[in-house]
C-alpha cells in the first residue's frame, strides 16, 4: 500500500472492492467508526473513514463479507486526509476460522465475475415516497453504497424517481433514488424493486452508515 510520504512494498495482489468495515481502537478511547474500503487484498485494505487513526495505531474490525461477519485485529500503515480520509490497514490476527471467509471473498473478487460493491442483507422498514403524493410502507432486503432493493404492495417502471425514508434510528435524512428495475414474487403479493442511489449526498451516505452499523452491531 502507498500512502503520502511512503512506500510499502507489496506481496499480494490488490482488488477495488467497495465493503463496509466497523473499525474500533483501544488505544483511541471512544473511537468507532464506519467506512468504506476502496481496496482489499489477503493481508489489508484501504478504509475511507470520518476518522482516520494515525500509523502504528493497533484497531479491531468488523467487515460485512456479504451475509457474513468477519472480526479481525489490524494495524494502521498509513493515512492520508487529502483529498479525502483513508487509512491503510494490515491485518495481524483473524478470530476463530474467519480468514476463511475473507479467503473466499478475495478468491470470487479474483473470478470472472467480481462485483464493485457487496450487497449486505438487511431487514428494514422504509417508506417510499413517489411524486406527486404516492407513500408507500415496504421493506428494504439488501443494501450497497449504489443502491438498495426493497419490496412494495405496487409495482412501478423503471426510471421511477423515488424518495426513500428510513426509520430516524438510522437518519433523519431521505434519499433520493431510480427505479432500475421491478420483479413481482412467486407469491404474487409483493413487488421486489432494485433502486439506485442518484447522487453522493450526505442522505446516502448517512443511510448507509445507519444501516451498516445497525447490522454489525446485532
Amino acid at each position: 500500500m502507498r500512502g503520502m510520504g511512503s512506500t510499502v512494498t507489496r506481496q499480494h495482489p490488490r482488488f477495488p472492492l467497495r465493503l463496509p468495515v466497523l473499525c474500533e481502537s483501544q488505544g483511541v478511547p471512544g473511537y468507532r467508526t464506519v467506512g468504506i474500503t476502496r481496496n482489499v487484498s489477503i493481508d489489508g485494505l484501504m478504509l475511507e473513514a470520518p476518522r482516520p487513526l494515525t500509523p502504528h495505531t493497533p484497531t479491531s474490525l468488523r467487515l460485512l463479507a456479504g451475509d457474513r461477519i468477519a472480526h479481525a485485529e489490524a494495524v494502521v500503515v498509513w493515512m492520508t486526509q487529502e483529498p479525502s480520509s483513508r487509512m491503510g490497514m494490515r491485518f495481524t490476527t483473524w478470530a476463530g476460522t474467519d480468514s476463511h471467509v475473507w479467503d473466499q471473498l478475495l478468491a470470487f473478487q479474483a473470478g470472472p465475475t467480481p462485483r464493485a460493491s457487496l450487497r449486505i442483507p438487511i431487514t428494514l422498514e422504509v417508506t417510499c415516497v413517489i411524486p406527486p403524493d404516492t407513500r408507500l410502507r415496504g421493506q428494504a432486503k439488501n443494501v450497497s453504497d449504489g443502491g438498495l432493493m426493497v419490496t412494495l404492495p405496487k409495482d412501478f417502471p423503471p426510471q421511477t424517481l423515488v424518495t426513500v425514508e428510513v426509520p430516524s434510528w438510522v437518519t433523519r435524512f431521505p434519499v433520493e433514488a431510480e427505479v432500475m428495475w421491478a420483479l413481482t414474487t412467486s407469491e404474487g403479493h409483493d413487488v421486489i424493486h432494485g433502486l439506485r442511489f442518484l447522487s453522493e449526498d450526505v442522505g446516502k451516505e448517512l443511510f448507509l452508515i445507519g444501516a451498516l452499523l445497525q447490522q454489525l452491531l446485532d
